[in-house]
């Protein structure tokens, strides 16, 4: 009993301590309810909205195929988005994460360099070239950072630490923190800087210049400080939350048999690990269960007769989500002794 209280009480206070995220001044997330024409609502602190705006035509606009906002997927259209945070003059760092997909070839200009996220006033950028290298530049052909190239052509979720000094800039993709290096170049010769107030920022354009980038936006997170590693971790992983969980048995009926082999189905919105239970216990050799392509299987010999409450609880990186509970009867097998 003694060694059970012990594990009990480890398990209360020597939990992992999970990172307090602060409220981002600005945070835009791609739906048909935040997005109206050119206006795209901030759910961050300092409130109003973004503006989707445009060199030519058409602006850019809200796509449900894939709930992104792409950016100057088609050459020449010059799209971007931009927004005011106030007096940057104060600023020593900032923080942001995008969740984006970057074609495997760029649509711009000149098809070689794409702009993430410029400040008006300030040659300080995040900065894409030869679809290869992305990272921190300050106006002088230059890119600290690292290769993209395997992350091309799907969306994750990249976050970097823009700082004034810069041994204290970071870089992360999907919160695994990136080794930075030279992949353009081999120093930074501008000044790093947040612009002058009222400062603005622009996602895909370089302030007001004409260097765009081509990608598609799911979602923007701007903190106007460095708010450190664990929260940019947690930050991610909650984008890793699960919504949807749902069981049955694979022959689609609502009845198994006593002692034989019945397959319960886990399907998921967010891939992790399933465990299967039948009224509240585990089921032996359905624990953990590591989902392939959002769903996991297990093999249940039903050891009780009449009904069963059968449940499953996914574990992912963003949080546990345990399905509703399936009411199965289980019959008496037709050679029962």
């Amino acid at each position: 009993m003694t060694g059970v209280l012990l594990t009990f009480l480890a398990n209360i206070y020597f939990q992992p301590a999970i990172a307090a995220v602060p409220t981002p001044a600005v945070s835009l997330t791609a739906s048909a309810s935040k997005i109206s024409g050119t206006s795209w609502t901030n759910d961050g602190s300092i409130g109003g909205t973004a503006t989707l705006s445009t060199a030519n035509t058409p602006a850019p606009a809200f796509q449900a195929s894939d709930s992104s906002v792409p950016l100057n997927a088609t050459a020449g259209t010059n799209q971007f988005v931009t927004r005011s945070v106030g007096n940057s003059s104060s600023l020593s760092s900032i923080t942001f994460e995008i969740n984006m997909k970057v074609p495997l070839t760029q649509a711009n200009s000149s098809s070689s360099y794409g702009m993430v996220l410029g400040w008006t006033g300030a040659n300080y950028d995040i900065w894409m070239q030869d679809n290869r290298c992305i990272g921190f530049n300050t106006g002088t052909s230059e890119i600290f950072g690292f290769d993209i190239t395997p992350f091309l052509g799907s969306f994750h979720t990249y976050t970097f630490v823009m700082s004034t000094n810069a041994s204290n800039q970071k870089a992360f993709v999907d919160g695994t923190s990136k080794t930075l290096a030279y992949c353009k170049g081999s120093s930074a010769g501008g000044t790093r800087a947040f612009g002058t107030a009222p400062s603005s920022f622009t996602i895909g354009r370089f302030g007001s210049n004409a260097f765009y980038g081509t990608f598609n936006v799911r979602s923007f997170k701007l903190w106007l400080s460095d708010i450190g590693t664990a929260s940019i971790q947690e930050s991610y992983n909650s984008t890793l939350a699960p919504t949807s969980h749902s069981i049955a048995l694979t022959s689609g009926l609502n009845t198994a048999t006593y002692r034989s082999v019945s397959t319960i189905r886990s399907t998921v919105d967010i891939d992790g690990r399933v465990t299967f239970y039948s009224n509240g216990k585990k089921i032996p050799r359905c624990i953990n269960i590591v989902t392939s392509s959002k769903i996991a299987n297990c093999n249940w010999k039903p050891s009780v007769k009449n009904y069963n409450l059968i449940s499953a609880v996914l574990k992912t990186d963003g949080g546990n989500l345990t399905s509703p509970s399936v009411r199965v009867f289980v019959n008496k097998r037709a050679n029962s002794r």
